[in-house]
């Protein structure tokens, strides 16, 4: 499929203040009668289309605890098992808060049970930017949104700039 092809597909993006962001989603039964890689497809396309890396399933208002990456990558029912000590401070955005950057620490390096898109289990290792996306996204699966871990003050400065960015008068 195309990305002109795919466009007809695209899935609607919640946004900041949407409940449905904050719902922790329980583990997928692996049993269910689903088109996981048709729904993975059209997870992907959404995210390409609103140019990110990584995209939860409650973003788009799908019930599974799944969340897709750039590369064409697929995470069901994820679950870290191992968290390396070492912080990275990086920062930050969400598709559901346009225009909103904070620095967040998150681990350097994580290791990632979960299973594809065709039910495989799988175990990887990931690291860097890699880590932090996956961290962002099983954050939003448990209901987590990425300005929890932001001061008040931070939070604040982060928004001026975000109004600034959003105000087409400002362009």
């Amino acid at each position: 499929m195309t990305l002109e092809q795919s466009q007809k597909h695209i899935l609607k993006l919640n946004l900041e203040g949407n409940e449905v962001l904050r719902h922790n989603l329980p583990e997928t039964d692996l049993t269910k009668d689903l088109e996981w890689d048709k729904i993975a497809d059209l997870m992907h396309w959404t995210m390409i289309g609103a140019n990110g890396l990584g995209l939860a399933a409650n973003q788009v208002s799908v019930d599974i605890r799944m969340f897709v990456m750039h590369g064409f990558k697929t995470f069901i029912n994820p679950r870290i098992i191992e968290r390396s000590q070492e912080q990275q401070l990086n920062e930050e955005g969400c598709l559901s808060f346009p225009n909103l950057f904070l620095k967040l620490s998150r681990p350097k390096s994580i290791v990632l049970e979960y299973y594809n898109e065709k039910l495989e289990k799988q175990v990887d290792r990931f690291q860097d930017m890699w880590a932090q996306c996956i961290t962002h996204e099983i954050d939003h699966l448990d209901g987590k949104l990425f300005i929890d871990y932001a001061s008040k003050l931070k939070l604040d400065m982060a928004r001026k700039r975000q109004s600034k960015a959003n105000d087409p008068s400002r362009r």
